[in-house]
Formats: structure tokens, C-alpha cells, sequence
């Protein structure tokens, strides 16, 4: 009788800590970070030799908001378009792309500048209160991925925010005009 019960007990002692150690469901849900455009354009700025590609980019993004609360996905700092002003999403990651790209290029908004435009998507800074603004394309393209962030759904996105190193700039993600 002694026996058994050390083993009960011992056996026990050894299932608590893995019991304790294994997350729920809700909690591994949790801990999944949902993928951030602003954070790709980091890492192509940061190696463009090992960053994903435009398409390794949508597929991350839709892997990660696959069963993402929409309470997630819908903190908003940028100014999100309505539908209709709405650019395609593979279209905007390569422009996002290109941007980044361009490196410390300087991006110019001469009021309005049209930085880069594909397929159903375009990026466009906007200057004011000022009537010249220049940053590099870089920070453009940083901007342009927290709007993809904060205002992506299914396959369209576009916004408006300002631009993450000067906000005298306003840049906008969207169909072109």
C-alpha cells in the first residue's frame, strides 16, 4: 500500500509541471503575432538579400490573419478609405516594395507627388501644411506599410497617415485616380 501511493503521488509531482507548462488553446492564439507590413518594409530596408518577397509577404499576411480576431487587426492610428478608393493588395505590396527599395531616395511632395504606382494601387504623399516636404522613400514606404497594417482587409487596403518621419507629409495608400 505504501508503494502505490508513492507512485500516485510521484507520479503526480511530474504531471503538475506539464499540466501547468502547456498552453490553452486561447492562449497560443494569443501569442501568435499577426504579420506586420510595417515590420517587412524593416526588413528589406535592414537586407534586402534575405526580406520576403512581395508574394512570401501576402502569404505570411494571410496565414497570420487566418482565425485573427478582428479585435486584433482593428487598432487604428491611419485614416482608413472606403471601398470604392480601396487599392488591391498585391498591388500595394509591390509598390510598398519598390519604395522600400529606392532606399534613402529622396521622396518629394510638391504638394501632391504620386511616389509609386502598380496594377490597382497606388502611394501618393500629400505636403502640408507646407507646400514642400521631402523624406526618403524609405519612410514612405514604412508609412504605406503601417496603413496596410491598420486598414487590410481580405484583399484590399488603403488609408491615409502620416508619414512615420515627418509628419508634415501625409501619405495615402490607394486606388489610383
Amino acid at each position: 500500500m505504501i508503494t502505490y501511493r508513492f507512485l500516485t503521488l510521484a507520479s503526480l509531482a511530474l504531471a503538475l509541471p506539464l499540466a501547468a507548462a502547456a498552453p490553452t488553446v486561447s492562449e497560443a492564439l494569443e501569442i501568435r503575432e499577426v504579420f506586420s507590413f510595417e515590420k517587412w518594409v524593416d526588413s528589406i530596408i535592414a537586407n534586402p538579400d534575405t526580406a520576403l518577397s512581395p508574394e512570401q509577404a501576402i502569404e505570411a499576411w494571410t496565414a497570420s490573419t487566418n482565425g485573427t480576431s478582428s479585435e486584433a487587426l482593428s487598432k487604428r492610428a491611419a485614416s482608413c478609405v472606403g471601398m470604392a478608393d480601396q487599392a488591391y493588395v498585391p498591388d500595394a505590396i509591390i509598390c510598398i516594395n519598390t519604395l522600400a527599395s529606392l532606399g534613402s531616395q529622396a521622396c518629394v511632395a510638391n504638394a501632391v507627388a504620386v511616389f509609386w504606382t502598380h496594377g490597382r494601387a497606388q502611394v501618393v504623399g500629400v505636403a502640408g501644411p507646407v507646400a514642400y516636404v521631402s523624406t526618403t522613400c524609405q519612410k514612405v514606404a514604412e508609412t504605406a506599410g503601417k496603413i496596410m497594417d491598420q486598414c487590410t482587409s481580405g484583399q484590399f487596403t488603403g488609408g491615409q497617415l502620416s508619414n512615420v518621419a515627418d509628419n508634415r507629409m501625409a501619405v495615402h495608400l490607394r486606388l489610383p485616380s
